[in-house]
């Protein structure tokens, strides 16, 4: 027989004893899982909106072409001028005046709730030009 160090015997180590005991963590976890779950809104996020710059650079407008397009009861409308109901126009004819303008700049503004799918689209018209180098800027108005 072997004697420890003490003179006594030693003693035999059980392998469950090695082990650590996770009960308590997982409960934990699954507690804290319940609380989010319980005290998060499930509610989707209303739509974005863009907030209102109060502070930006000037763009002089007299090398531009200006459009303006109107949201009128879900059916937006381009305007091939500067916050005024005049020239109504379609992308076909955005390409036609931005070509025989020939601008530095095209710029765009739209009603807050005008669809993003509709500006992509009178932008992709104003840029099916010929020259390059032309700056595009996009405003968001609010109605007044």
């Amino acid at each position: 027989m072997s004697s420890g160090m003490f003179g006594g015997k030693k003693k035999k180590r059980n392998p469950e004893d090695d082990e650590m005991d996770i009960t308590p963590m997982i409960d934990c976890t699954f507690l804290l899982l319940i609380f989010f779950m319980v005290t998060s809104s499930m509610k989707p996020e209303g739509s974005l909106r863009p907030p209102t710059a109060k502070h930006g650079a000037g763009i002089e407008t007299k090398n531009a072409v200006m459009i303006t397009i109107f949201d009128d009861d879900g059916t937006p409308a381009a305007f091939l001028s500067d916050g005024k109901r005049e020239n109504p126009c379609t992308p076909e004819q955005v390409t036609a005046h931005v070509r025989e303008k020939s601008p530095e700049m095209v710029i765009i503004k739209a009603d807050r709730y005008v669809q993003s799918g509709f500006v992509e689209e009178i932008a992709r018209a104003a840029n099916d030009t010929d020259r390059e180098n032309v700056k595009f800027y996009i405003a968001v108005k609010d109605k007044s």
